[in-house]
């Protein structure tokens, strides 16, 4: 997450911000939701790409995609963290350290932003207009090339910004995040595509697609005969609105503070912006809960097992 702010620098805590996050608290939140979000990821993702029909629905592959970023997130970004809240020191205090952590924590970021713009729009072809991708072909054209299309433009932004010689990047060792930014933050191109495309209007646009997509659901449910349809058509609406809301939670008014303050007052919200840069991190850490609420199907499974492992246990073989 680019988190610069001209040539200053952002911390998690500020001595004199009445919203201080401290080392050790950030410490401990990032701890416990990490872990509890690593097991819930691998539990998640071992249902979806184990079954044949929830890896193949077309709905599932952005959630799929979505959930391999977090792991990113969740075994390198996050522990990077907690060793330097630990530890007060980048380490291992090395150039290429501090690169992998920043192409992860910003690229993957708005990599995620990208990709729910692109799901929130597909999800009204998927429900509304699912003719468009009946064929493989069509599928091929509507679905599985536009992805390709966002990791590879996301990857190919993000390697030039932050590897390709562009500019010196400063890596400040004693600080979190290496200093929090590349030098690639004091490029005009560079800023305006990252700020605006990437996170003002990412957010716009997967508002917009989100309410048009309740919108057309709730009259739909007037329209189509039949409860099964109806209810499917509920299932992958909220699906969608469920992670779009996720996200617009936790990076909304940290991206509203950063334009306001690099376009405006550059002073304005200083006292609450090292909050909102921390919670900004809880759209990661929460994501896979998310997608767990989803899956109607493995919640009916997860409520039958116990049952069946009580009825077993209950048979008592009598001599």
């Amino acid at each position: 997450m680019n988190s610069s702010w001209g040539n200053s620098s952002l911390t998690w805590y500020s001595t004199d911000s009445d919203f201080e996050v401290t080392p050790i608290l950030s410490f401990w939140l990032f701890l416990i939701f990490d872990v509890g979000a690593i097991i819930c990821t691998i539990f998640v993702l071992y249902h979806l790409l184990s079954e044949r029909q929830a890896r193949n629905a077309l709905h599932n592959h952005i959630p799929i995609i979505l959930l391999f970023l977090a792991s990113a997130f969740e075994w390198i970004d996050i522990p990077f963290h907690l060793q330097y809240f630990h530890t007060g020191i980048v380490h291992p205090s090395t150039p290429i350290l501090c690169l992998i952590w920043w192409f992860i924590d910003w690229g993957f970021y708005y990599t995620i932003a990208v990709l729910l713009v692109f799901a929130s729009f597909e999800r009204h072809i998927l429900i509304f207009h699912s003719h468009l991708v009946a064929t493989r072909r069509k599928r091929l054209i509507f679905h599985y090339i536009p992805i390709l299309i966002i990791l590879l433009l996301m990857c190919t932004f993000y390697v030039v910004a932050i590897f390709a010689p562009i500019c010196e990047s400063t890596f400040a060792y004693d600080e979190d995040l290496c200093g929090v930014h590349a030098c690639y933050g004091t490029i005009p191109f560079f800023v305006t595509v990252e700020q605006f495309v990437f996170g003002a209007a990412s957010i716009c646009l997967i508002a917009i697609f989100s309410l048009t997509l309740l919108v057309r659901v709730i009259q739909q449910k007037h329209r189509v005969h039949g409860a099964i349809q109806w209810k499917k058509q509920r299932k992958l609406a909220i699906q969608m609105i469920s992670l779009s809301l996720l996200y617009m939670t936790f990076s909304l008014p940290f991206t509203i503070i950063y334009l306001v303050r690099l376009y405006g007052q550059s002073d304005w919200g200083g006292e609450v912006l090292p909050l909102f840069f921390f919670l900004s991190y809880f759209t990661i850490l929460l994501l896979p809960y998310v997608c767990l609420s989803n899956l109607p199907d493995l919640w009916k499974k997860l409520k039958i097992c116990p049952t069946r492992q009580h009825r077993v246990g209950a048979i008592v073989p009598h001599a």
